[in-house]
């Protein structure tokens, strides 16, 4: 994909493209297989542990839960924004700056994709 300007980024739509689970302090786990391509799928039933577990932080678990493949990128921000406040003072970071870099992380990994615009 192309270098997006922040704007291009904040309409773009993730889609959460693994399991997860939750937990009973209601922050997330994320479940990603070690082997992603189909080729080498077949060594996940010989691994004791075949899948990576990525665990959330409570802003980190909110926008997870918030991604429905309906809601951009900035909506997911204003979300957050909502639940957690401002973020810009008391030595939080911007709602929108960390929204925007937690899901550009998430497609990095595989965690996430973008949904079709076509």
């Amino acid at each position: 994909m192309p270098t997006l300007t922040d704007p291009e980024l904040l309409a773009l739509v993730p889609i959460q493209a693994v399991p997860f689970e939750t937990g009973a302090d209601g922050r997330v786990t994320l479940l990603r297989p070690k082997f992603v391509s189909p080729r080498w799928a077949w060594l996940h039933r010989f691994m004791k542990r075949p899948t990576f577990r990525v665990r959330l932080d409570d802003k980190g678990s909110s926008i997870w839960q918030a991604i429905d493949g309906i809601r951009s990128v900035g909506e997911l921000s204003a979300l957050a924004r909502e639940r957690f406040g401002n973020g810009s003072g008391g030595g939080g970071e911007p709602h929108e700056e960390r929204c925007r870099l937690f899901v550009q992380q998430l497609v990095n990994g595989g965690f996430a994709t973008w949904q079709s615009t076509a």
